[in-house]
């Protein structure tokens, strides 16, 4: 399938920001200044760009769920499942007992995000956005065959809107470690990457984000920069619309400003090795010793790539040739990109 560089360079993007993230803390157990909280801005990306990507496959032909489950199954689990495995045996072999049966039983049924961080939860603490991105994946496919493409932008943009309003009137509760992981006060980024899809299946409007989204580029990166700068662990509304118009310019219009660095070869090939970096990054996070922990980040990119390469590529692939017709259906859209899978 063809790749457009600059959304490997937006999921490059988010993955440093995780990672720039953690790194403060494993080293320092602090953040070396309020601003650089980044990990929730870096999954807020995540989360538009997947919302944005799989409602765009879902709108390039008829909607075939035994289809859609059985790849997102082989893209997404088998990394996911080989990282939980690999942990518990790690813990058996040093006598330590990382995980409990309530932890796994949530990471394998995706509801980890529900579940306050204990004691014994950090190696699987990052799974409450995995968990989230499943259940959207889960409900999402089915909404949209049902109440059809005009219907869906209703139900996206609605939705967006009473999570936002929800997350503001109980912004006290859910501002902190832990609680601001729950799908009602996150869903909305997944919304709006939807909604940025379904708005750009119609020729007209599509046109329109060509001609004028390049003029709301900066405005935007303004926008994600304040609330970067002043959310921590809750981005509002405003970012997740800001970082979708600046996706939406990077994609129309790859040789301005903005898009050129999205397109540098190791933002992209970062990008495109995101997801495994993701699952497996955290285990190497869990030292608050320098010397040890500097020594475990320079082998989590052993593990990541082992599990790219050897996981979930190989797995993804499956997917695919299990799902492959020899007779191709006629598409019922025609958008004038081809986007890769999230």
């Amino acid at each position: 399938m063809n790749r457009i560089p600059t959304l490997d360079g937006w999921r490059g993007i988010a993955i440093l920001l995780v990672l720039f993230d953690h790194t403060q803390r494993a080293l320092m157990g602090r953040y070396l200044e309020p601003w650089s909280a980044t990990g929730q801005h870096g999954v807020t990306v995540f989360f538009v760009l997947s919302g944005f990507l799989i409602t765009t496959k879902l709108l390039e032909g008829p909607t075939d769920l035994k289809k859609f489950y059985v790849r997102r199954f082989f893209r997404l689990l088998p990394a996911a499942w080989a990282y939980l495995a690999v942990i518990w045996l790690l813990g058996l072999l040093c006598g330590q007992n990382w995980f409990s049966s309530r932890e796994i039983a949530s990471c394998l049924l995706f509801y980890r995000n529900f579940i306050v961080s204990g004691p014994q939860s950090f190696f699987t603490t990052h799974y409450w956005s995995l968990s989230v991105e499943e259940q959207f994946y889960i409900a999402w496919p089915s909404l949209l065959l049902l109440a059809g493409i005009r219907k869906a932008r209703w139900l996206a943009a609605g939705g967006a809107i009473a999570c936002a309003l929800y997350r503001h009137f109980n912004w006290n509760y859910y501002d902190h470690m832990g609680f601001s992981f729950e799908t009602q006060v996150r869903a909305d980024a997944l919304l709006i990457g939807c909604l940025m899809a379904l708005w750009f299946s119609v020729p007209a409007n599509r046109a329109a984000a060509v001609k004028w989204s390049t003029y709301c580029a900066a405005p935007a990166l303004a926008v994600l920069l304040y609330c970067i700068a002043f959310f921590q662990w809750l981005p509002p509304l405003a970012e997740s619309v800001a970082i979708a118009m600046l996706i939406a310019a990077s994609v129309f219009h790859p040789g301005s400003f903005l898009a050129r660095p999205l397109c540098w070869r190791p933002l992209a090939w970062l990008g495109t090795v995101s997801y495994s970096l993701y699952v497996w990054q955290q285990f190497f996070f869990a030292e608050r010793s320098h010397s040890v922990t500097i020594g475990m980040i320079c082998v989590m990119p052993l593990f990541a790539l082992g599990s790219y390469y050897l996981i979930e590529r190989p797995a993804t692939r499956l997917g695919h040739r299990l799902t492959t017709r020899k007779v191709r259906t006629t598409p019922v859209s025609n958008p004038q990109a081809v986007f890769t899978e999230a």
